[in-house]
């Protein structure tokens, strides 16, 4: 059976990334620390150096994964996104249907975006986006709960929903 679609749903994205960062730096200055004391590892020179790199890598993981609050919002309108914040909401008639994008290279586990188009009239009216594009594709990148082909098929009913309202109205 299938659920009805909300009329808003809020999606918050995980910071298990900024967590994972902070924790490989911990343990690679511990672990720097540790031989620097036992005198077993790299120079001295090379070994502080290193060690306050990766102390300073963990509090910016620390911090991202605290104080970065990555949000993705859907409702009968359109769809509004942390990542996209400078433009505000972008309606569902902007933009194409939704799709999944791979990416990733040999050796290094895919990641699954969300890419969709905006139309030529949405594009002309938004210049800064230009940054964003990648071959005409817009991608939300944030990991959020619901991911890959779910968020792809949730956006789509959004989108298709409305545009149904649209032609009804």
């Amino acid at each position: 059976m299938l659920t009805p679609l909300p009329e808003t749903l809020h999606l918050r994205a995980t910071n298990r990334q900024y967590l994972v960062l902070a924790s490989a730096s911990a343990l690679f200055a511990g672990m720097l620390t540790a031989m620097r004391w036992t005198g077993n590892g790299p120079t001295d020179d090379i070994s502080v150096w290193l060690t306050v790199f990766f102390a300073m890598t963990t509090l910016v993981g620390v911090s991202a994964a605290l104080f970065k609050t990555a949000w993705l919002t859907l409702d009968k309108d359109g769809f509004q996104s942390s990542e996209f914040k400078s433009i505000g909401k972008i309606g569902w008639s902007e933009v194409t249907e939704f799709s999944l994008h791979h990416t990733g290279s040999k050796g290094m586990p895919a990641s699954r975006q969300v890419a969709f188009k905006l139309t030529e009239q949405k594009r002309k009216a938004l210049p800064r986006m230009s940054g964003l594009l990648m071959f005409g594709r817009v991608r939300l990148t944030e990991p959020y709960k619901v991911r890959g082909a779910r968020l792809v098929s949730l956006m789509n009913q959004f989108r298709d929903r409305a545009l149904e309202a649209n032609k009804a109205a």
